[in-house]
C-alpha cells in the first residue's frame, strides 16, 4: 500500500535517512534474502511511527530480528506525539510467535528505555554543510588542511566513475583494504546490487583519487532527501603519503554541497578505532553516538552486546590472501547481518 510512496513518506520525519529508503531494502534482500518486515503505527490515516526489520533465517546464527542488518544505524520513526509502546509490543509479539532469539536495535537518535542504554556503543560524526568553501576549508583541523595541501601539491585528480567498471575497481580496493585491516570482504554481488538499486539510479556515487593514470584511493557516498552519507571508503596502502582518502573527502564535501546537500554523514566509527575517529573529527564534525541495543524475546530483557571486528581472527585475516578472503566473505557475511 504504501510501497509506491515510501521515501517520500519517510522524508516526513525529522530522523529520516538513507537506510530508511526503499533501495537500501532492496539491496540487503536482494543480497541476502532476509525478509523485510516493517511495522508502521497509524493514527487518523496518517503514518505516524515506522520501524523497518529484516528478519534473518540462519542455520549459522539463528532466527532473529535487526534494524538493519549492515547499516550504520536504522533506528525508529516516530512523530513527537506518538506513544510507541504498542508498536514494539506488536513486534515482540511478531517475533515471539516466529520464535526469534532477539530483536536488535541500531539507532542514532531514538531514546530506548533506560535499561536498554549503553547496551552497544559507537561514534558517529556529522558536518553542517551551511558555510562556503572557504570557510569549510578554514574551519578543518591543521593536520586535515595539510594533508589536503599535500594532496593538491601531488596532483591528484578526481574521478566519478558511477558505473560498473566503477564498482569493480572499488571492489578491488575495498578487498585490499579489508585485508589490512584484518577483514574479509561483503561479497561482490552485494556491491553490485549497490551499483544497480543506488548508483544507477542517482542516489549514489563512486568517487576516486587518481594520480598518473592509477586509482589510489576511494569512496561510495548514498543520497537522500538533503542528507549526504560516506558509507564505504578503500585505498591502497603504498600510496598513502599521497593523502588520497582525504582529497577525495575535501573533493566530496565540496561536490555535494554544491549540489546543496546539508547535512554530510560520515557514518560509524567504532569506539576503539580511535585512528579513524581522529580523521573524522579532522572535518570540523559534531560528535554524536549510535546506540544498538539486543533485546531477548524469550527472557524479556535487553542483553549486552559481543563485536568480532578484533580479535585473533583480524591477525589470521590479515596474513590470508584476498581470493580466500573473497570465499569466506560470500560465506559468512549472510549470517551476520
Amino acid at each position: 500500500m504504501y510501497e509506491k510512496d515510501w521515501n517520500k513518506l519517510i522524508l516526513k520525519f525529522d530522523d529520516y535517512s538513507f537506510f530508511h529508503t526503499m533501495e537500501w531494502a532492496k539491496v540487503i534482500n536482494n543480497s541476502y534474502n532476509y525478509i523485510p518486515k516493517y511495522f508502521l503505527a497509524i493514527d487518523e490515516n496518517e503514518v505516524v511511527g515506522i520501524v523497518p526489520l529484516m528478519f534473518i533465517e540462519s542455520w549459522l546464527t539463528g532466527k532473529r530480528a535487526v534494524s538493519l542488518p549492515f547499516s550504520d544505524y536504522c533506528g525508529p520513526l516516530f512523530k513527537n506525539d506518538l506513544e510507541s509502546s504498542k508498536i514494539f509490543q506488536k513486534i515482540y509479539s511478531v517475533c515471539r510467535n516466529e520464535r526469534r532469539k532477539y530483536i536488535e536495535f541500531r539507532s542514532a537518535t531514538f531514546k530506548f528505555p533506560k535499561e536498554a542504554q549503553n547496551c552497544g556503543m559507537d561514534y558517529r560524526h556529522l558536518l553542517k554543510l551551511d558555510k562556503r568553501e572557504s570557510e569549510l576549508l578554514k574551519s578543518l583541523s591543521d593536520n586535515t588542511r595539510r594533508n589536503i595541501k599535500k594532496a593538491v601539491k601531488s596532483n591528484l585528480i578526481l574521478r566519478i566513475l558511477n558505473d560498473f567498471s566503477g564498482i569493480k575497481l572499488f571492489y578491488e580496493m575495498h578487498c585490499e583494504t579489508r585485508k589490512k585491516h584484518g577483514l574479509p570482504p561483503q561479497p561482490f554481488y552485494f556491491f553490485n546490487n549497490i551499483f544497480k538499486v543506488v548508483i544507477e539510479k542517482s542516489m549514489g556515487d563512486i568517487l576516486f583519487a587518481e594520480k598518473d593514470g592509477k586509482l589510489i584511493s576511494g569512496a561510495i557516498y548514498f543520497k537522500f532527501g538533503n542528507k549526504l552519507l560516506y558509507k564505504f571508503g578503500a585505498s591502497y596502502s603504498k600510496y598513502f603519503e599521497l593523502r588520497g582518502n582525504n582529497f577525495v573527502m575535501w573533493e566530496a564535501i565540496k561536490k555535494y554541497q554544491a549540489e546543496g546537500f546539508y547535512e554530510f554523514d560520515f557514518g560509524l566509527t567504532e569506539l576503539n578505532n580511535e585512528g579513524l575517529r581522529k580523521f573524522k573529527l579532522g572535518w570540523n564534525t559534531e560528535e554524536k553516538f549510535i546506540y544498538t541495543t539486543r533485546y531477548n524475546i524469550f527472557s524479556e530483557k535487553f542483553s549486552p552486546i559481543e563485536t568480532m571486528t578484533e580479535g585473533f581472527h583480524t591477525r589470521v585475516f590479515n596474513q590470508t590472501p584476498v581470493f580466500i578472503l573473497k570465499i569466506i566473505g560470500s560465506v559468512l557475511y549472510k549470517h551476520i547481518g
